[in-house]
């Protein structure tokens, strides 16, 4: 009977577990090592090797080892293929000889090799979180990992807009657990897409011819063939599907598109694709075959060497990497003699194939609570030392957690319901202790960002505000500069610091880079006849509380025109990577909203270190070539509002961090010292910039500056109360403070 699927003797273990970033973010999908032999098939080598080439890559990716292997991250796109290879061979092969597919036995295999090192992971990651991190930091990896007990993590980074690849956010231990989700998710569909391409026409056809004079062999077996035909075409068609999608989702929205399900799936989809046609590929000569596999793996490495945390991915690039890997695997068929297999197959590479899957899961922790408890980036040295840490935890793992579970001889019912009742039971253990660490965070944190902005908006009443607080940064640059300890209570607490922002509603402003216009949503009086209009990105946003306190009690409506990473300077910018002409073209739109509107006064404001572009070759223009664009761009944008009002303010922006506000506060070694900064040099010079456009055009600029540092000192605590609730944003409450302040600077009175 033809067949299109491989033999046999060319499969080894699908579970194994790959990749997940680790400069990009962190993390990747390793693979589980050993052969499935208690299912009666053997094990190439080869892929072995192809897992442990590909978690290696990713370990060093992780590491920082960015000299030369700055696209070590690929490791994961690696590991999807070897999966949907693996996969949809047993798959197939279950189908050819049963007729069926046995969804119990599939996910009862997939709970023994899964779950017992997975869950094991994140208990120990959790609980070691508990002696290194304080409140803020602890809830939001107790939540990360329940996320990634649901094999969810994937969902839930894409949601919370994590950047894979940045390095001033949080880094939670489990974020390389988002691989894993893809993964997990692509087998909750997968079996039930064989089943109703394989299955279902197979008994149907099966059942006519049996009914017919000529019910034979070859006919029922010819039918089997178009099924597998048919098969091959669709997952053809879905997997270009997922690859356009892809290509289309990662120019569009990067950071959600990095952990996407539907922009892995054609990596998969190839991978099954080869599995469905691996007969054909057999007949190849050896030659060919083995020239194959060399190509495979030297595309693999390339990718890994010249790639970046700035290449665009996956969308395109990932093709290198996975065409790479679909080459290693089609020329390892019946394994020719001088193919990859001679570097992939030898003895130590296939030991960590063996327990790649384990050495997945263990390193990234590793890494991040080292890094996390030392207070700071880890020297390269101490990395390399904790790796080979992480290989001998991956290997107890392996052999004490992993074999025992996956290793079982007894076959049946009753062993099948044991396993499938793996699954509420590793929810279970990882789950209670979960919800007991956050809930006593959240008891333990009673400072809401609600409450935090309260107290602020009592001290920003009172008659010496502005003159007290601006007092109150001196005193704190002064402490800073000492090394004081950090206040026993800050305000928010840790635990709500990132709650602690003003955004407008989803609909009421541009969060998303494709979105280039939004509905107008007045705020203060909105029934009042004298309008102003705060215009800019979340940097303007950020002044929507006092600003609308203000206008309310001035009677005036204020409008909103702000778009996320759009500054209101028209010059064309890069955000998250790539070029942001959606922001252009919600400038166009901005301007002509202002224009109907016809405001007495427009409020401008903006993150002024965005990378800035040259209009003509696309290239960033740093430093001062970098300033000149800025100013030109900003004199653009003061003479077009020129044209509606004379009343224009623009409020000075506030220096970035060199790391997440409640990454360096939650550190249990920081201190005042530790978390203060001097003012970035670029955000000086471009806030120069706009002081001395403003000053030629008539706008009003409104430093804000000494009431955020001192003594070219910044502080990020300023009497008790936070300052910024990321790297980037002032908190709300400090917003709040500076009321006093704004109202100072802007006459609200007078419009």
């Amino acid at each position: 009977m033809a067949t299109a699927l491989p033999s046999a003797t060319d499969v080894s273990d699908p579970h194994a577990r790959g990749p997940a970033h680790g400069s990009r973010g962190a993390a990747t999908s390793a693979r589980s090592g050993s052969a499935d032999r208690s299912e009666g098939h053997g094990q190439r080598p080869d892929i072995q090797g192809m897992r442990a080439i590909a978690v290696l890559l990713v370990v060093a990716s992780h590491a920082e080892i960015k000299h030369i292997l700055a696209g070590g991250y690929i490791g994961v796109d690696v590991f999807f293929v070897v999966s949907g290879f693996l996969i949809t061979g047993l798959l197939a092969r279950e189908v050819r000889s049963t007729g069926r597919v046995s969804f119990a036995g599939f996910y009862a295999k997939r709970a023994r090799r899964i779950l017992p090192a997975a869950s094991v992971t994140l208990l120990l990651t959790l609980l070691v979180s508990t002696l290194v991190y304080t409140d803020g930091d602890l809830s939001k990896v107790a939540t990360d990992v329940r996320w990634a007990a649901f094999f969810a993590a994937n969902l839930h980074f894409a949601q919370a807009g994590n950047d894979y690849f940045a390095a001033a956010t949080f880094e939670t231990p489990v974020q390389h657990f988002w691989s894993l989700a893809v993964e997990e998710q692509f087998y909750l569909v997968w079996p039930v897409l064989i089943a109703l391409m394989l299955v279902l026409p197979w008994r149907r056809r099966e059942k006519l011819i049996s009914r017919g004079p000529r019910a034979t062999r070859a006919r029922i077996a010819l039918g089997r063939t178009q099924a597998l035909r048919r098969a091959t075409v669709l997952i053809a068609l879905l997997s270009l599907i997922s690859l356009g999608w892809s290509i289309h989702d990662t120019a569009a929205s990067p950071q959600s598109a990095y952990f996407s399900t539907f922009t892995r799936g054609w990596e998969l989809g190839l991978g099954s694709l080869l599995a469905l046609t691996a007969h054909h590929v057999g007949h190849l000569p050896d030659r060919v075959k083995a020239v194959m596999s060399w190509t495979g793996l030297a595309a693999v490495l390339f990718a890994a060497v010249v790639y970046t945390p700035a290449t665009p991915f996956p969308g395109v690039a990932a093709l290198v990497p996975v065409l790479g890997a679909v080459l290693i695997l089609a020329g390892g068929i019946d394994g020719p003699r001088y193919g990859a297999t001679l570097v992939l197959g030898i003895r130590p590479v296939r030991f960590i194939g063996d327990i790649s899957y384990s050495v997945y899961l263990v390193h990234w922790p590793v890494l991040i609570l080292a890094n996390a408890y030392a207070g700071g980036q880890l020297r390269i040295r101490y990395k390399l030392m904790l790796i080979v840490v992480a290989i001998a935890l991956a290997w107890l793992s392996y052999r004490w957690v992993e074999t025992p579970f996956r290793s079982t001889k007894r076959r049946g019912r009753h062993t099948t319901v044991r396993a499938l009742a793996l699954w509420p039971a590793a929810l279970a253990m990882v789950l209670a202790p979960a919800a007991v660490i956050y809930q006593s965070t959240m008891a333990q944190s009673s400072t809401t960002a609600a409450a935090a902005q309260k107290v602020a908006q009592k001290e920003a009443k009172k008659p010496s505000a502005v003159s007290s607080l601006r007092a109150e940064v001196a005193k704190a640059s002064d402490k800073a500069q000492a090394g004081d300890a950090l206040p026993t209570k800050l305000v928010p607490s840790l635990v709500h610091l990132e709650d602690d922002k003003t955004e407008p509603s989803d609909d009421c402003w541009a969060g998303t880079r494709d979105k280039t216009s939004h509905k107008l949503c007045p705020s203060g009086d909105t029934k009042a006849t004298t309008t102003v209009v705060i215009y800019g990105d979340s940097h303007a946003a950020q002044w929507l509380k006092p600003l609308s306190a203000m206008a309310k009690q001035h009677h005036i409506k204020l409008i909103p025109l702000t778009k996320a990473g759009c500054m209101p300077a028209d010059v064309h910018l890069r955000y998250k990577g790539i070029a942001y002409d959606q922001c252009d073209t919600y400038r166009t739109w901005a301007m002509q909203q202002i224009k109907q509107i016809k405001p007495k006064l427009v409020i401008l404001s903006g993150l002024l270190d965005t990378p800035i572009l040259d209009p003509d070759t696309g290239k960033e223009m740093p430093g001062a070539k970098g300033t000149e664009l800025f100013k030109a761009g900003a004199a653009r944008t003061l003479e077009e509002l020129h044209t509606v009002t004379d009343e224009v303010d623009i409020i000075s922006d506030q220096s970035r961090l060199p790391k997440d506000a409640g990454t360096c506060l939650g550190s249990r070694t920081a201190n005042l010292s530790t978390c203060a900064e001097s003012p970035d040099k670029v955000t000086v010079a471009r806030d120069a910039a706009w002081k001395s456009t403003a000053a030629k055009h008539g706008a009003d600029y409104i430093d804000m500056r000494p009431w955020e540092c001192h003594d070219d000192v910044c502080p990020i605590v300023v009497d008790g109360t936070i300052v910024y609730r990321d790297d980037h944003h002032l908190t709300t409450t400090y917003a709040e403070r500076l009321r006093p302040v704004l109202a100072e600077k802007i006459d609200f009175k007078a419009l």
